[in-house]
C-alpha cells in the first residue's frame, strides 16, 4: 500500500512547531495507545481518503448506504461514506473481536447516536464539515464505558458569515466579548464559540432545543476557555443532566489553505490531563499517525 504523504494538519498554534510532519503507519498503526479519549480526523477530499472509500462503503450497513444514495453531490455520498467507514474502522481498533462491518447502532433517549445494546460499549461522536471529518472517541480501558459524555464539532472557517447571526443565537456575554475585538479576529472567535457551542448541545444530545443563549463561554486568556451555565434562560421544566464539561478548541489549518475550528467537549470524569488527549489524523482502514498537541485553548476552572 502506498502510504498517504505527509500533509500537515496542524493548528495555527503549532504548525510546523516540530519541523517535520509525524510519520504515516499502515492501519492499525504501532502502539497507538489512544487511552480514554481521542480524536481522529481525515481529510475526506484528499486523493489517499478518495482511494479508500471502497473499504469504508462495504463495511457500512443498508441502512446507512440508503441513507448515502439519497445525497444529490458526489462529494456528499462520498464524505457520508469516509466519515462512517471511520467510525467503524476506528471503534474496531479498541475492540477488534469486532468487525467494522459488524458494528451496530441505536438512537438514544435524546437522538444521540449510540452503540447498540450487545456490542462494547464505547463512546463516540461524528462531525464533518467540507473538507475535514472528526470523530471523538471515549474509552474506558478496563472496557466498561462510564457512560460520560463526548462531543465533537468541526466548522469550515472560510465560509460566510450572515450578518446579525452572532447576536440572534450567541449569549448576550458573547456578543459583548466578539465585537469588542478587532474586526480582523472576529472571524476566528465567531467560529471558535459556534463550534465550542456544537460540541456541547452533541455531548449532552439536546442538539439545538437546548437555547443556544442558555450557555457561554468566554477566553481569559490566549489559551484557556471557560464555561458557564444560564439557568434562567432555560425554558420552564427543562433540565440538563447535569453532567460537568471540559472543553478544547483550535482552528486548523492545511497547507491548501483551509481551516477549521475544531472543539471537543467530555465529561470531566473521562478526561485525562491535557497532553492525555491523543489526536489523530487517518485514511480509514488504510494508514494512520499520531499528531502532536494540538489544542489552542484547554479548559480552566470557572
Amino acid at each position: 500500500m502506498n502510504l498517504p504523504p505527509a500533509n500537515d494538519v496542524t493548528s495555527d498554534a503549532t504548525s510546523e512547531s516540530a519541523g517535520r510532519a509525524p510519520a504515516w503507519c499502515p492501519w492499525p498503526g504501532e502502539d497507538l495507545a489512544p487511552g480514554s479519549l481521542s480524536v481522529w480526523l481525515c481529510r475526506d477530499a484528499e486523493p489517499d481518503a478518495a482511494a479508500a472509500i471502497a473499504e469504508c462503503r462495504d463495511c457500512l450497513s443498508d441502512e446507512e448506504l440508503a441513507r448515502m444514495a439519497r445525497f444529490r453531490f458526489p462529494a456528499l455520498r462520498r464524505q457520508f461514506a469516509i466519515a462512517h467507514g471511520l467510525v467503524r474502522h476506528v471503534l474496531s481498533l479498541f475492540h477488534p473481536q469486532v468487525a467494522p462491518r459488524d458494528w451496530r447502532f441505536d438512537t438514544g433517549a435524546q437522538g444521540k447516536p449510540e452503540v447498540a445494546a450487545g456490542l462494547p460499549r464505547i463512546g463516540f461522536n461524528l462531525s464533518h464539515a467540507e473538507g475535514l471529518v472528526a470523530l471523538a472517541v471515549a474509552h474506558d480501558e478496563t472496557g466498561v464505558f462510564s457512560g460520560d459524555p463526548v462531543g465533537v464539532d468541526v466548522e469550515q472557517a472560510a465560509r460566510n458569515i450572515g450578518p446579525g447571526i452572532a447576536r440572534r443565537y450567541f449569549a448576550p456575554e458573547e456578543v459583548a466579548d466578539l465585537e469588542a475585538l478587532p474586526e480582523p479576529e472576529q472571524r476566528d472567535r465567531f467560529f471558535a464559540l459556534w463550534s465550542l457551542k456544537e460540541s456541547y448541545i452533541k455531548a449532552t444530545g439536546f442538539g439545538l432545543s437546548l437555547p443556544l443563549d442558555s450557555f457561554s463561554f468566554a477566553f481569559g486568556t490566549p489559551d484557556s476557555v471557560s464555561f458557564r451555565h444560564h439557568p434562567d434562560r432555560l425554558p420552564a421544566g427543562f433540565g440538563t443532566d447535569g453532567f460537568t464539561p471540559l472543553f478544547w478548541q483550535t482552528m486548523l489549518s492545511s497547507p491548501a489553505g483551509e481551516r477549521h475550528s475544531l472543539a471537543l467537549c467530555a465529561g470531566a470524569g473521562n478526561c485525562p490531563d491535557d497532553n492525555g488527549i491523543a489526536v489523530f489524523e487517518a485514511v480509514p482502514g488504510r494508514a494512520v499517525r499520531r499528531l502532536a498537541p494540538i489544542w489552542d485553548r484547554c479548559p480552566v476552572a470557572v
